[in-house]
């Protein structure tokens, strides 16, 4: 029994690989927060932006991915303490916060994909079908879907079968293979064939105006579907295709750096997020030009001052 306990969380990294993990995981931890919070903050204190209804599905996504940066040093400890992984609680609930908040995440970006489709491709009819209790349901949905995802491992799981506690080896095969996988999916062709419909209706709209140049004028939209469908292929797929291939049997292929590396590249979906579906905004970056502006002209205040205060000291000596 004690043997088998200690191959759960038996690493193949060394003691300079495993700093190395925790350094890269704690760096990822602090851009996902600073990135999410930011964006929260812009949208809670800047009217015009809070008033946008699309910005409302930006701020769950924000939210949801500081949710995902919260959840790293959960993580982090596995890394250092790697009895942890030999606690059944403690292991099952790694993957419960891991799912809630990357489930909410991925649901949210769909929900700014369908609302970006309603916006270009029937404008007309946004503002009569995108309102606030339609927003607030989606939103909801999002989170109840989010929530009976993740809760799924804390009443099924293979812990007592699972050499390490990786997710591949603690959730279900069944549950990888005929839920997880198809649900990832069809998420992902669904962006892929709104985000196209986006784009043909923005090559339709240049055809219309009659641009000289349409390949240069639909440029800047082919570049955004890309972006959002690339960036969404990239971090999800690898974890996805490593996860399930460990659920199928053939955990000995894989190396624990091999999936600590993708698990990375998931994970960093919430660090690109920000830059994606609200730093690229127009709005946004005036929103954050007018901060930081404010923040350097109240620092440059307070020296002012400060100087005026010791002028004024030493005429007094």
């Amino acid at each position: 029994m004690l043997a088998f306990n200690e191959s759960r969380y038996r690493s193949d990294d060394s003691g300079p690989a495993r700093w190395a993990w925790v350094v890269a995981d704690s760096v990822l931890f602090a851009i996902i927060l600073c990135g999410n919070l930011l964006t929260i903050y812009v949208l809670r204190t800047s009217l015009k932006n809070s008033r946008v209804m699309s910005n409302k599905f930006v701020f769950s996504l924000a939210v949801s991915d500081t949710l995902v940066g919260l959840t790293l040093p959960y993580h982090i400890a596995f890394t250092l303490f790697p009895r942890l992984s030999s606690i059944k609680t403690t292991c099952i609930l790694r993957f419960v916060l891991v799912l809630l908040a990357c489930c909410a995440s991925i649901l949210n970006v769909t929900a700014i994909a369908v609302d970006r489709y309603m916006a270009i491709v029937h404008p007309f009819k946004y503002e009569t079908f995108m309102t606030k209790r339609v927003v607030r349901r989606m939103v909801l949905v999002a989170c109840i879907h989010a929530l009976l995802f993740s809760t799924v491992p804390a009443y099924w799981n293979t812990w007592s079968q699972a050499e390490v506690c990786e997710l591949g080896q603690v959730l279900p095969r069944y549950y990888m293979t005929a839920v997880l996988m198809p649900a990832f999916l069809v998420v992902w062709a669904a962006m892929i064939a709104i985000y196209a419909r986006i784009w043909q209706e923005a090559v339709l709209q240049a055809e219309k105006l009659r641009r000289t140049n349409i390949c240069q004028q639909c440029r800047p939209s082919f570049q955004v579907v890309m972006l959002v469908v690339g960036c969404f292929t990239v971090c999800w797929l690898p974890f996805l295709g490593v996860a399930c291939a460990q659920a199928a049997g053939y955990r000995d292929h894989i190396s624990s750096t091999t999936y600590k590396a993708v698990l990375f590249l998931a994970l960093s979906s919430s660090a690109f997020n920000p830059i994606i579906y609200a730093w690229k905004n127009s709005e946004f970056k005036q929103a954050f030009k007018k901060i930081f502006r404010c923040k350097t002209k109240d620092h440059e205040l307070n020296i002012i001052q400060d100087k005026e205060s010791t002028q004024g000291q030493q005429v007094n000596v």
